[in-house]
């Protein structure tokens, strides 16, 4: 006796390949063995879809032609209509890819999901190792806090992978990965170049052709007084060595400078008596 695949999944004979789809997704995610259902329940609604969802074995099944005649029985292609996979995107909900649900297929998934998120840094938060709680959301929509440990040095666009820390949908499979991709936010003093940083010093023309001092503020908050010599030039640099950016490739070993580049300002001469004196100076030079 054959088994009745529109009772196994519980929808009429006229049922449309919606409900058909509808029904057994619902019932695969009830019986699925990997979330503790029935092996067996599971294979029969395997089977019952397998033929229903196909146009032409649920015609052989809704008008069986008798043993022995040309064509007649079933012939149960695993590979589903034209070789593709008609369980790709149902399956995906468990974590599988396509063919890696169990029962016939070889590639059952070995664990869960990986998940990747999106992490925002200061440059001044990459100067040290970092600890982080941070929010996850799981195949089931559910949220998890996961710690997470930051290396100093970290920049933007890298990515690192967290181990055991992704997604657990699947009890009896190890949980999967979590990637982090790291994005530095601009900071409003310091422009990024590899590992050094640059911070940009205005200078009147007046100070920089007779000299004088400037206290540059380093990323970790310290001060630094530097001299500007008489007669700098606009663009000249003055580094202030280990000010910098650490380097995560080397454990944060190696530290890049602070460049001072010095942005020559020009003051604009609005009365005569400013004027006159421009002139005089320029008699002088």
């Amino acid at each position: 006796m054959r088994m009745d695949y529109y009772s196994i999944l519980g929808v009429p004979r006229g049922a449309s390949d919606s409900d058909i789809k509808k029904a057994y997704r619902k019932l695969a995610m009830q019986h699925h063995p990997d979330r503790g259902g029935d092996s067996a329940k599971f294979q029969q609604i395997e089977e019952a879809y397998r033929t229903l969802s196909d146009p032409g074995k649920r015609a052989e099944y809704d008008n069986p032609q008798p043993q022995g005649f040309p064509g007649g029985g079933f012939s149960f292609n695993f590979g589903g209509p034209g070789g593709g996979d008609p369980f790709a995107d149902i399956f995906a909900q468990f974590g599988m890819g396509p063919g890696g649900h169990p029962f016939g297929h070889p590639h059952q998934p070995r664990r869960n999901k990986d998940l990747r998120i999106q992490i925002k840094l200061s440059l001044f938060e990459t100067l040290s190792e970092q600890q982080k709680t941070v929010s996850v959301q799981t195949q089931t929509g559910q949220r998890q806090t996961v710690n997470v440990s930051i290396p100093r040095g970290v920049t933007s666009g890298t990515s690192i992978k967290y181990p055991g820390l992704g997604d657990n949908m699947m009890n009896n499979l190890p949980r999967g990965d979590l990637y982090v991709n790291f994005v530095i936010e601009p900071d409003p003093l310091y422009e990024v170049a590899g590992l050094d940083l640059v911070y940009n010093l205005k200078v009147n023309v007046i100070d920089a052709m007779l000299g004088t001092t400037s206290d540059i503020p380093s990323l970790e908050g310290r001060v630094f007084n530097i001299a500007i010599p008489e007669g700098t030039a606009h663009g000249t640099k003055f580094r202030i060595p280990n000010q910098g950016l650490y380097s995560m490739d080397h454990n944060g070993g190696i530290r890049g400078s602070l460049i001072v580049n010095v942005d020559v300002t020009i003051p604009r001469a609005t009365t005569e008596e400013q004027k006159s004196l421009l002139q005089k100076l320029k008699t002088l030079l």
